[in-house]
């Protein structure tokens, strides 16, 4: 018999893996409460999520793309932690990659850090605010290919034709977590 080759019997098919890939989440986290990482939590048990990646953007970043953040990138990230703290560190993570550059990150490089350290498929979960502006950078074509984009209908902006010409590779989420059309 050949190395590496595993007997089965006749009809045997291999069951798929129970738990499948990561999700990775955009937002400044200023507003977050229990609410919203329930939300986060529904959604990752419902679609079977490996990991699921909190990564708030540093204020220089937000700055750059004009959206509104009061609060200090450190408090977000430790209310976020605080938030966290009685769920599984295996499955639940805060990184603060762009907490330790200090400067503006574009979203095409936190992508790409992102999936080299962590495990495919990837889906990215943003608020319609941060897809609209998504949709409008260079970097969206190749990475709409590479991630699924869930868009989370909270703040009822109107998302650009580019964004929903991907429309197989989106989904949409609804206030309280249910999917909904665009």
């Amino acid at each position: 018999m050949a190395r590496g080759n595993t007997m089965v019997p006749f009809g045997y098919e291999e069951e798929p893996p129970a738990q499948r890939g990561t999700l990775l989440i955009f937002e400044t986290f200023e507003d977050w409460s229990e609410h919203e990482i329930g939300l986060v939590e529904a959604i990752a048990d419902e679609r079977k999520f490996r990991k699921v990646v909190f990564y708030p953007q540093h204020e220089e970043s937000l700055k750059r793309m004009g959206v509104p953040c009061a609060a200090a990138y450190h408090k977000r990230v430790k209310m976020l932690e605080d938030l966290l703290q009685d769920k599984s560190a295996e499955r639940y993570t805060v990184d603060t990659w762009e907490g330790k550059r200090k400067k503006y990150t574009p979203v095409d490089t936190s992508l790409r850090f992102l999936t080299d350290k962590y495990a495919s498929p990837y889906f990215v979960m943003m608020n319609d605010r941060y897809a609209a502006m998504f949709a409008g950078y260079k970097g969206f074509d190749e990475w709409i290919r590479k991630v699924r984009l869930l868009v989370w209908r909270r703040f009822g902006v109107p998302l650009p034709g580019k964004l929903l010409a991907y429309g197989d590779r989106l989904d949409f989420i609804g206030e309280n977590g249910e999917s909904v059309e665009a």
